[in-house]
Order: structure tokens, then sequence, then C-alpha cells
């Protein structure tokens, strides 16, 4: 990978990881941050297909190719409130992550864009 590329892919980790704290959406966002949402799709999109490259073939001797792969439950153990706060939005969640982050849901919601939120919020 170019010199360029790495500098642009670090740039792009670098606005998606603000993307995810930001708990805006993504048209607002992009607006917010004067970026193009195209390319906001296009480099998550590079950013995760990279990822599980990186992940699927490790280099050797690097760090990656010696860790064990993260392991991901098939299951998570969910809790229903009894009683909806007076203050709770019809169509929103609220996810308890085991690190004790919360992740708050308002639907609709975009499948890969709460898997990315979720991932970070749980490293």
């Amino acid at each position: 990978m170019a010199n360029r590329d790495r500098r642009l892919e670090a740039e792009w980790r670098r606005i998606i990881r603000g993307y995810i704290r930001s708990a805006l959406g993504v048209r607002e966002f992009c607006a917010k941050s004067k970026l193009a949402e195209s390319a906001f799709y296009y480099w998550r999109r590079e950013l995760h297909r990279r990822q599980a490259e990186q992940e699927q073939h490790p280099r050797r001797g690097s760090a990656s190719a010696t860790a064990a792969p993260p392991s991901k439950p098939a299951f998570l153990p969910v809790c229903m409130a009894e009683e909806i706060a007076p203050s709770a939005v019809a169509g929103r969640i609220e996810i308890v992550l085991s690190n004790g982050r919360r992740v708050h849901v308002a639907a609709p919601v975009d499948r890969q864009a709460l898997a990315d939120v979720l991932a970070v919020a749980e490293a």
C-alpha cells in the first residue's frame, strides 16, 4: 500500500471514529463535516473490507498473526425493561455493553453502522 493511501486510510479511520462518537446520522454528520456522503459510505465499506481481509490473512510476524481472533458470541443477554420511563421514545433501544458503555439506538438504523459502533464501543 502506498504511503499516500496509508495516510488517507488513517484519516478516514479518524473520521469514522468521529462519526461513531457523534451519535449523528450519516447525512447529518457528513453535512456538518463537509463530507460527501458517497465518500463516507465508500470509505466505511472499504475500511471494513480491509479489516476483514487483514483478519483473514494476517501477515507473518505481525502482531495480528499471533493474536487470537476476537470471540464473537452467538447470543447476547437481553434484559427487557418492565416499565418504560416517561422520557423514553418509541422505537428507541438502549444497548448496555459488557464494559458498561451504553449505546442508544433510534429506529431506523443501518445494520452495518450499528455493528461498527458496537465493535468500537466494545474495544
